[in-house]
């Protein structure tokens, strides 16, 4: 005798197992959807010895409070000229808690237009107004460089604030081609003064600090290359 019922209430029972995560999962989307964010946190023009120079840095990201796919694009150059520095970083975020873990990879357009890097980085947040980020990066012949900064916002009015910096920049090996030597290679410190036009979009004058650090500060002085230089600063930033 053959018994349908079982196998029936069994495939049954199965389906109204998965409704439930399904719906779940469902209404757990709608709740963190998936948005686009993000913008250009400094564009700007530096004016000191030697030539004038303009940089960007911005960040985009399209993920929930979990996940996101980032894209960096950062460079700069004399004004005027050429750009004669630009990268592009992709990578994929995972946060958890105040700390968003980070994989991608990191391409040079220019100087070196044909380096490409394996990229890991770290970015949190302690309290509302001081937030870190640091990153290695691995290049396709073997070279191990890393960079990191420190960023806190502090508030004098509802619209206008500093923003101090402190950035610095390491390789594990000498490098001839890009003039470093193992260490810290360089650092800069920036205080940014900025005023919040509307909620998206800001303007910001500043005075920013660069020294070359270490070995890379030596080769430099041999070499006869500037080992530190000061500039004033103004631009903008806008978020999406």
């Amino acid at each position: 005798m053959r018994h349908f019922a079982p196998w029936g209430f069994l495939s049954f029972a199965c389906a109204l197992a998965g409704v439930a995560p399904a719906a779940a999962q469902e209404a757990a989307a709608d709740a963190d959807p998936w948005v686009v964010s993000g913008g250009f946190d400094l564009i700007e023009l530096r004016a000191g010895q030697g030539d004038d120079v303009f940089f960007w840095d911005a960040a985009f990201s399209w993920g929930n409070s979990r996940d996101q796919v980032m894209l960096v694009s950062e460079g700069g150059g004399a004004l005027g000229n050429q750009i004669d520095e630009t990268q592009m970083r992709l990578f994929y975020g995972r946060t958890v808690g105040n700390t968003t873990w980070l994989l991608g990879m990191r391409k040079d357009i220019k100087p070196h237009p044909r380096d490409i890097y394996a990229a890991i980085g770290v970015q949190g947040m302690v309290g509302t107004r001081l937030s870190w980020e640091t990153y290695g990066f691995l290049s396709d012949d073997g070279r191990l460089t890393g960079e990191a900064q420190l960023i806190y916002a502090l508030p004098i009015t509802q619209n206008l604030y500093l923003e101090p910096r402190v950035a610095v920049g390491w390789s594990a090996q000498a490098s001839d081609r890009d003039a470093v030597r193992a260490g810290f290679s360089e650092a800069e410190t920036t205080l940014r003064l900025r005023y919040r036009l509307k909620p998206k979009l800001n303007i910001y004058t500043a005075i920013v600090h660069e020294r070359l650090l270490g070995g890379t500060r030596a080769l430099g002085r041999s070499q006869g290359e500037a080992l530190q230089s000061t500039a004033a600063v103004i631009g903008f930033g806008f978020s999406l």
